[in-house]
């Protein structure tokens, strides 16, 4: 059973065509912030955290990680195990939301669930239809 969302921000949290946060995962954050536990990784090297803060969006996130802190690439299945071993989750039940099959890969590979983002259905429905 999923207890932990891991999302990716790029593509998936954030449509850098667009310049805005996705708002169907902000809403689906909000709307099962009782169900589940959020966190974000990304290979931003800015200080990504800070500014999830500025655009009021932090308050679902339990970590925001970026891979220059963790010191791993999110193709290494060593960053997906670091952060199971800091949160003391269980890679059964957590899922990584991300549009890469690389990353994905590599969290399969570290015992994560995995989701490959489509923007063209909404996230509550592709995580229903795992």
């Amino acid at each position: 059973m999923i207890k932990f969302i891991i999302f990716d921000f790029y593509g998936v949290l954030y449509f850098t065509n667009k310049d805005e946060l996705n708002p169907d995962i902000l809403k689906f954050m909000d709307n099962n912030n009782k169900k589940y536990n959020f966190g974000v990784i990304s290979a931003i090297q800015s200080d990504l955290a800070g500014w999830l803060k500025e655009k009021n969006a932090q308050k679902n996130f339990k970590f925001i990680k970026t891979t220059g802190e963790l010191g791993l690439p999110k193709s290494d299945p060593g960053l997906y195990q670091m952060v199971l071993a800091s949160y003391k989750l269980k890679p059964s039940e957590v899922l990584l939301v991300d549009d890469s099959a690389e990353n994905l890969s590599a969290a399969k590979q570290a015992g994560l669930l995995t989701l490959r983002y489509t923007q063209f259905r909404s996230i509550e429905e592709q995580i229903k239809n795992l």
